[in-house]
């Protein structure tokens, strides 16, 4: 599957005069390194090209836009329309639907440039795009991009001629979606990991960017959380925290602060279901995580309007915040008994 499609991107690519590489809202390592990896690939073949990020990515994944290049649509909305606009060709990655997208949502299905996409979420949206190359079978999208790159004649699966950006960005997205090889890793993660260090990336020092270089309140808020926040529902082996705008003020949050902190309830024995709400002006942001036999793609489909992998999902609420743990043991305890 791989082979074939890289071998009909390359022809997209190659017909191509103005490509636009679009990520999802709130980005995360996956989504960031994932661009970052077909944008550097995209330059080596001399190619323009435009990442586009539908929302600000957190401070710590910075150093992946050195140069400050990547255009984000809630600060220059019209730079992001102007060159979607402007495109023949746009590379969707690591989203499974348009909606994902937000605000370059309707931009994107408007445009009339072929639509290639990259994904590892379940379900994909077939019909908003021209070839598409989606496996729930990978630890990232920045896995199954790496593997599809390593197809292509510019690398013809010899590391060394990867594009050393696109190598670094790449390894970031497949570190941070693993949690540092703690969850979702395969054989192939492995291999992959095998070849980036061959390559010149150092695993150890993106760790060390990516899961130790926080900020002081970031620290504090974390001990918060844990201390005075966490719920621990032991009849539904199950456990919670809700990150409120007061506590965000307090310790003046930034985005990204709060990455990893749904999966640390699962460090708990007997919690087999973890829970993340985190306050916003227009909604609740849902984070859930799941190890043993419980499905939270189902549980945030079902109940929290979203949805993403078997054991990691994501969603909204629309309630005020102080109903949210009343509403969220109910849903769990309703999911749970069927």
């Amino acid at each position: 599957m791989v082979r074939e499609f890289a071998g009909k991107m390359e022809r997209a690519i190659s017909g191509a005069e103005n490509i636009v590489i679009v990520g999802h809202f709130n980005p995360d390592g996956d989504s960031v390194g994932s661009v970052t990896g077909m944008y550097y690939y995209l330059k080596e073949l001399g190619k323009k090209a435009v990442v586009v990020l539908p929302s600000s990515y957190p401070e710590y994944l910075s150093f992946l836009d050195k140069d400050r290049d990547y255009l984000i649509f809630t600060k220059n909305p019209e730079k992001v329309a102007q060159a979607i606009e402007e495109s023949d060709l746009i590379i969707g990655l690591d989203f499974n639907n348009l909606g994902r997208t937000e605000g370059v949502k309707n931009l994107f299905a408007a445009s009339s440039a072929q639509k290639i996409l990259i994904d590892h979420h379940p379900n994909p949206e077939r019909s908003s795009f021209d070839l598409i190359c989606s496996t729930v079978d990978t630890s990232s999208t920045c896995e199954l991009l790496f593997y599809v790159l390593m197809e292509t004649a510019l690398v013809d699966n010899d590391i060394e001629k990867m594009p050393y950006r696109s190598a670094e960005g790449l390894a970031t997205g497949m570190l941070t979606d693993t949690n540092n090889f703690k969850n979702s890793s395969i054989a192939s993660t492995y291999n992959m990991a095998s070849l980036l260090l061959k390559r010149g990336v150092s695993l150890d020092d993106l760790g060390k960017r990516v899961f130790g270089s926080y900020s002081e309140s970031r620290m504090r808020l974390m001990g918060e959380m844990l201390r005075n926040q966490m719920v621990v529902l032991e009849d539904l082996n199950a456990a919670y925290m809700v990150l409120s705008k007061k506590i965000q003020e307090e310790y003046n949050y930034l985005q990204g602060d709060s990455e990893g902190f749904v999966n640390l309830p699962l460090l708990i024995e007997g919690v087999e279901v973890s829970a993340l709400f985190t306050e916003s002006d227009e909604f609740i942001r849902v984070s859930l995580r799941s190890q043993g036999g419980v499905s939270v793609n189902a549980l945030s489909n079902r109940f929290f309007n979203g949805g993403g992998h078997e054991r990691a999902s994501g969603g909204r609420l629309f309630i005020p915040v102080d109903e949210v743990p009343a509403y969220f043991e109910k849903s769990l305890r309703e999911f749970l008994d069927k």
